[in-house]
């Protein structure tokens, strides 16, 4: 006997062996003991979740002369052993993709009146409902809603929002949910200990289930593609990973690791491993968001606040990073920005302006401070090709580092645009004052602050200090963590340190304002006076007497500025 798959291997044969989908078979069940079956019925689901198993059990259940005890069909009776045959006239299934013409349905129609020769009923079962044709369905619809007695329409679909309406109105309609992960695992130990399947560790089985994405028909796929690579029927980490193109357990562990304790070394060595093996970035990617999701409902040694924002960084940056030209070296370097994260919210002012530190959110860029330039005029040099003219300004826009350099004369002294934070110093008794000292001890704590602000200026009077701290509604997640006990206490004891001022003297509430609209949080602010920032450095640019005679020369346009943002 040939091979057969696993997944037709272990094909539901009765209602109690499909998985997930209780709430279908147990309706069906009891149709089947009330005697209130339907004349047409919708299945509706994704791939391999049980719709075509479901519609075959119903129909054998339906027509078997001698139903058992748990509602299932006998498997002895006339009926059972006509359905058995797969040559049956009074079970039609077939498949909507490739009888979907109106003269398919026609000849199907035709045949609806004639009695079963077995059973009470006759059954059509239209895989993939959704591929007939519009005339098709016009065809059928007539039949579909006043059919003979004797016959029982199953329609299976993936697509059910491409029916019409006058078809779905005339059917039940029985909506299929992806299999938990959970159930999937336990689904595929059954089957391995049936079959004598070994597996190095439990966390391969869950790593199938959750690439089976809900589907019992793909996990058993994986499965078996797992099984052809492996020796023995025994699967370790290494076959999956060789087999499928994916990332072990382990290896994306190791990733989450090294993430999380800064260790760029680290990361750079599994993952590069992992390329060696041939796995995908795409794939190292889709597994390490799975396991971060999977971590922001454990204990973590970091913060919900910092979780999410690791979450969420890689998964909005790998929309450009897998249509980029080297989307491997972009998502290594991807992984090293989440790895050095803290790094990001201390930076130095660079420039003639004294060096200070500042805190920023890891959305926002510290901006640089550019010195006094010298800028000279000088009367205008004998006339040159428009070639010539263009090599010289090309040569001076490109090698100007920290203004604008014009040929020499007389000097005129021109200070470029400065942005500044306030120095850290004990005497300044604000808030402002408190978060940048902060953010130069634990700058993660202080961009958890920033995500807010304070509705009126705090006050310190006679040894008390009063601050009353609100959070808009993208800062929830940040009032709800700062208000567990660990975190608020470790909040007062840094107020108490920075203002000098008692514990028990220190009034502090943090209050949701997410109703009201013109509340702005301190991230914001810097946010916004970055983009202002920015603005003038390109309003700037566009005025550059080079550019202008640039744009005079190619009689064209500049429409678009891109600054260096770390400049």
């Amino acid at each position: 006997m040939s091979y057969q798959v696993l997944a037709r291997k272990w094909r539901p044969k009765k209602f109690q062996d499909v998985i997930g989908q209780s709430h279908v078979t147990r309706s069906l069940q009891n149709a089947i003991t009330k005697n209130k079956v339907g004349h047409a019925y919708m299945l509706v689901g994704t791939r391999g979740v049980g719709k075509t198993s479901v519609a075959r059990i119903f129909a054998k259940a339906i027509r078997c002369e001698n139903i058992t005890a748990d509602i299932n069909s006998c498997g002895e009776c006339r009926a059972c052993l006509d359905f058995d045959t797969e040559t049956s006239m009074n079970v039609i299934e077939i498949d909507g993709a490739s009888n979907n013409s109106v003269d398919n349905i026609r000849e199907l129609i035709s045949n609806v009146h004639y009695l079963p020769t077995s059973g009470r009923f006759k059954v059509y079962i239209i895989d993939e409902v959704h591929m007939l044709s519009t005339n098709a369905f016009n065809a059928l619809l007539k039949t579909l809603e006043e059919p003979p007695a004797h016959v029982v329409f199953i329609f299976a679909t993936t697509e059910v929002q491409k029916l019409l309406g006058t078809v779905l109105s005339r059917c039940q309609r029985f909506d299929f949910r992806n299999v938990p992960v959970e159930t999937l695992v336990n689904h595929v130990k059954e089957i391995a200990k049936v079959e004598s399947i070994k597996f190095e560790q439990e966390e391969l089985i869950h790593q199938l289930a959750v690439l089976g994405r809900g589907s019992v028909r793909d996990t058993l796929s994986l499965l078996d593609q797992v099984l052809t690579f492996s020796d023995d029927n025994y699967v370790k980490e290494e076959t999956l990973t060789t087999s499928l193109g994916v990332a072990g357990p382990k290896s994306i562990s190791g990733i989450i690791s090294a993430i999380y304790e800064g260790d760029t070394e680290g990361v750079s060595k599994i993952y590069s491993k992992l390329l060696f093996e041939n796995v995908p970035a795409k794939n190292i990617a889709s597994s390490l968001l799975d396991e971060l999701f999977n971590n922001l409902k454990k204990q973590s040694s970091l913060s919900e606040a910092e979780l999410i924002w690791i979450y969420e960084t890689i998964a909005r940056e790998t929309t450009w990073i897998f249509s980029s030209i080297v989307p491997e070296k972009a998502f290594e370097v991807l992984m090293y920005k989440v790895t050095l994260r803290r790094s990001f919210f201390t930076q130095k002012i660079v420039g003639n302006a004294p060096a200070a530190s500042m805190t920023t959110s890891a959305s926002v860029l510290a901006v640089s401070v550019a010195p006094v330039v010298e800028v000279k005029k000088e009367e205008a040099p004998a006339e040159l090709s428009v070639a010539e003219k263009l090599s010289s300004m090309m040569s001076e826009l490109a090698n100007e580092k920290s203004g604008i350099v014009f040929p020499a004369a007389e000097t005129v002294k021109v200070e470029a645009p400065v942005v500044t934070t306030k120095p850290v110093s004990k005497k300044d008794l604000t808030w402002e004052g408190f978060l940048n000292d902060l953010g130069s001890k634990a700058p993660v704590s202080a961009s958890n602050l920033e995500q807010g602000n304070t509705i009126v200026p705090l006050r310190l009077e006679n040894g008390h200090l009063n601050i009353e701290l609100g959070f808009g509604y993208s800062g929830q997640v940040f009032m709800d963590y700062l208000n567990e006990l660990e975190n608020f206490n470790k909040l007062v004891n840094n107020l108490s340190e920075y203002f000098e001022v008692d514990k028990k003297n220190i009034k502090l509430e943090l209050v949701s304002v997410a109703a009201t609209e013109d509340f702005v949080s301190q991230s914001e602010i810097r946010e916004q006076a970055a983009k202002v920032t920015m603005n003038d450095r390109v309003e700037e640019f566009k005025n550059n007497p080079l550019l202008r005679e640039a744009e005079k020369i190619f009689n064209s346009k500049v429409d678009k500025v891109i600054l260096d943002q770390k400049k």
